[in-house]
Parts: C-alpha cells; sequence; structure tokens
C-alpha cells in the first residue's frame, strides 16, 4: 500500500529508524568531550577527546534543537543536558577574571601566534598597536615577518629574540628593560624552545617565559606533549618569585597538559570566554589554545581575545595586577 505521496509505510519506517540512530550517533559523539574530560587522567585518548569541550556545548545545543524538530523528545533532552554538564564543567575556564581594587598597579600583555604564513602583516601591526600592551609576545616570527613588522617593531624600546645562532621564532617587544635571557629547549626531536628573560612590568621585577610546545597527536605521537609539558613545568617551577609564563600550547586549558604545567610549576592560568584557535570557527566554538600563567604575586583581571588578524590563532590581551609585591624578584 502507498501513501498519498507516494512512500510506502516501510520506507517511512526505515527513514524514521535511521534518523533515530543518526541523532543516536551524534549524542554520543558530542558527550565524548565532557567523558573524555571526566577521564582524563586515566589515558591521553580522554584527554584528546576533552579538547573539544567548547565546540561540543554549542553542537549539543544544535541536536537538541533538531531533535526538537523532528520530536525526539528523548535525545533533545539528552543533548540540551550534555551541552549544559560541558559547559559548567569549562566554566571555570571561561569565566573572566574578578577584578581587583583599582590602587593597585598593573599592567598589559598581548600574546599572538602571527602564523608563519600570515600575509595581512599590515593587520597583525594594527593589532600590536591597538593593544598598547607593555610587553608583546610574538611566534611563528620568520625573517620575512619580522622585516615586514619593523615600523611597528620599532616603537618598543627593547626587543628580543632567540639569537642567529638558535633561531626559535619568538619576538619579545617590552616598554620595560629586558634583562639576560636563555633559550633552552625539549629533550625530544621536535625541541620546542622555551626563552626566559626578565623585566620589571607594574613595578615588579619578575620572570617570563615564552613558548611553543609540539601538536597533539595524530600530529606527534601520543605522548610527545606529556613530556614537553613535564619539562617546561620544571623549568619553570625552579623559580619561586613572581613569574609568567606565555605561549602556545596546542591544548586546551582544562586537559591534562595545561593543568599539570599550572600545578607542578605553581602558576595559575587566565580564563576567559571564548577560544582562539581556529579563527575560522565562531568565537565560542573555537579551542582556547593560547595561554597566560602568573606566579605568585600577579592576578589576572581581564582577558581580550582580539578580532583576527591573518593568523588562524586570534590574538590575547591581559591586563595583569600586582597583588603582593613582596613576592617580586629583588632587586
Amino acid at each position: 500500500m502507498v501513501d498519498n505521496y507516494g512512500s510506502s509505510p516501510s520506507m517511512m519506517s526505515f527513514i524514521r529508524s535511521f534518523l533515530g540512530l543518526l541523532l543516536l550517533f551524534a549524542l554520543i559523539v558530542t558527550a565524548l568531550p565532557l567523558v573524555g574530560f571526566w577521564l582524563s587522567d586515566l589515558h591521553w585518548v580522554f584527554d584528546l577527546a576533552a579538547q573539544f569541550m567548547l565546540p561540543a556545548v554549542i553542537a549539543g545545543c544544535a541536536l537538541a534543537i533538531i531533535a526538537g524538530l523532528v520530536q525526539r523528545a528523548a535525545t533533545g533532552a539528552g543533548a540540551l543536558a550534555i551541552a549544559i554538564m560541558t559547559s559548567l564543567n569549562a566554566g571555570a575556564w571561561t569565566t573572566p577574571p574578578k577584578d581587583v581594587p583599582e590602587s593597585l598597579p598593573r599592567f598589559k600583555v598581548l600574546h599572538f601566534n602571527v602564523w608563519y604564513r600570515n600575509n595581512d602583516l599590515a593587520k597583525v601591526a594594527e593589532t600590536i598597536r591597538g593593544a598598547n600592551a607593555d610587553l608583546v609576545v610574538l611566534l611563528e616570527v620568520t625573517p620575512r615577518i619580522r622585516d615586514a613588522l619593523k615600523p611597528v617593531t620599532d616603537s618598543y624600546p627593547y626587543k628580543l629574540g632567540c639569537g642567529e645562532g638558535d633561531p626559535c621564532n619568538i619576538m619579545i617587544l617590552s616598554r620595560a628593560r629586558l634583562k639576560a635571557n636563555a633559550l633552552v629547549r625539549t629533550s625530544d626531536s621536535f625541541r620546542s624552545p622555551l626563552l626566559s628573560f626578565g623585566a620589571s612590568l607594574g613595578g615588579c621585577p619578575m620572570t617570563i617565559y615564552a613558548t611553543h610546545l609540539t601538536r597533539p597527536y595524530p600530529f606527534t605521537t601520543p605522548e610527545a606533549q606529556i613530556k614537553q609539558a613535564r619539562e617546561v613545568a620544571n623549568e619553570v617551577a625552579a623559580f619561586p618569585e613572581a613569574k609568567m609564563l606565555i605561549g602556545d600550547f596546542n591544548a586546551a586549558p582544562w586537559g591534562y597538559v595545561m593543568q599539570s604545567i599550572a600545578t607542578r610549576a605553581d602558576l595559575r592560568l587566565l580564563a576567559g570566554a571564548g577560544g582562539t584557535w581556529p579563527v575560522s570557527l565562531p568565537r565560542q566554538m573555537r579551542i582556547p589554545i593560547d595561554h597566560m600563567l602568573a606566579g605568585n604575586g600577579l592576578v589576572f583581571t581581564k582577558r581580550e581575545v582580539l578580532p583576527a588578524a591573518g593568523s588562524d590563532h586570534a590574538p590575547v590581551l591581559a591586563t595583569v595586577a600586582v597583588v603582593e609585591p613582596g613576592k617580586c624578584i629583588s632587586r
């Protein structure tokens, strides 16, 4: 028997069953980042899944709407519950930092992975000028990019890199005098850089580290990032005074990599809404992989994800307050 539209009941039943299975599969995929977050300490596979918590929030909301439209109430309720739980679990790292009394000294830091293939360097220069930061940390700065940005970088009295003998594509711009720097690299074959230097920001002498960790699996071996995180954390942990760690860690703030660095080195992560990569996605669906961490005596008071500027990463501008001057390095 055929209905008025030419479709048999068995065909309609098949379509409904297929749609139900498709929605169930989408529900399971949407739940994976949340499950990964809960179990991230057990295996690197769970930690990898947890990186996608912010996209999972949007996906869960979208799936709930679709399920409601096709009258799949149970699937819709499940998708909405997953979106809410994922959002709540990620909330500690997406909630803006609290402000502190205005009387406390503060300074601004701009961090930007400009991307070695960036062809819109005028926009990069505009971003640096507009941020008006006291300290600028740029990554993936090739000789081509360095030359193109010279008009804006020359406006900063102090500049620092890794040196011609061991280039690492990190460029530091500062309004405060920069003190002797050191460059160490991870012991693996990727030899990711960790550049350290001294500066007095907000009247607080401190040690600052800049780094760029390798990408996660499947681009590298499953353990590569974890080993690099431990080495970087051990280096930073050696200095108990005021310090900052800034860089592209290719890892979400709630994952094992960033949490192990923060714990081992006694640092606090800059939190706030909006991811940084890839900029082709809406801000709330991006993964925050570009981070700043602060040590004793320093507190983040503001985080801004700036508009795209030719890179696949978004720039991040932070305001930092000096809350315990006694933690600053003795002059």
